[in-house]
Parts: C-alpha cells; sequence; structure tokens
C-alpha cells in the first residue's frame, strides 16, 4: 500500500512538474510567485502523504486532520498565489 502511494506521489510529482513548465511559458512568473507556487506544492504533498499513511496505518482521525489542515492549505495558497502573483502578471 505504501509502495502505491510513492509511486503515485511521484507521478503527481512529474505531473507538477510538466504543469510549471506550461505554466512559466504562458505566464512570467516573478520570484514570488515561484515562491508560492512551490510552497503550494510542498503543502500537497504533505498532505497526501500524511492523510495516505495515517488512513493506511488505522488512524482515520490523524488522516482526516491532515487532509482539513494541510490540505485546506493547499487550496487556500492555491487560489491566492493564482489570483494575486500568477494572473496579474504579463503574458509572455
Amino acid at each position: 500500500m505504501m509502495g502505491l502511494m510513492w509511486y503515485l506521489m511521484g507521478m503527481a510529482t512529474t505531473g507538477a512538474i510538466w504543469g510549471y513548465a506550461a505554466l512559466r511559458r504562458r505566464y512570467r512568473l516573478g520570484s514570488g510567485a515561484n515562491l508560492a507556487l512551490f510552497c503550494t506544492f510542498v503543502l500537497a504533498w504533505l498532505c497526501v502523504g500524511w492523510s495516505w499513511g495515517s488512513f493506511a496505518e488505522g488512524e482515520p482521525q490523524s488522516g482526516a486532520m491532515g487532509l482539513i489542515c494541510f490540505g485546506l492549505s493547499t487550496l487556500v495558497a492555491a487560489a491566492l498565489s493564482w489570483r494575486h502573483l500568477i494572473q496579474p502578471g504579463k503574458r509572455s
């Protein structure tokens, strides 16, 4: 079960790198946008790893806490970074 988690997290990391490359081609990203995107990725990776690991170990309350704390923080960080740092930038 944990091997599947690491495989899927590796695939998600590859997809995130491809998505970042596509976003960088379309928008001019400054250092603040790059930092916000990196922090959003780290929060999402932590959310998946914490929650999946907790559910796999039979601790559903810890998994739910990870989804709420890290997952909600990921959504907020992604929305704020898009709205305030990426979208106002000029298109390349």
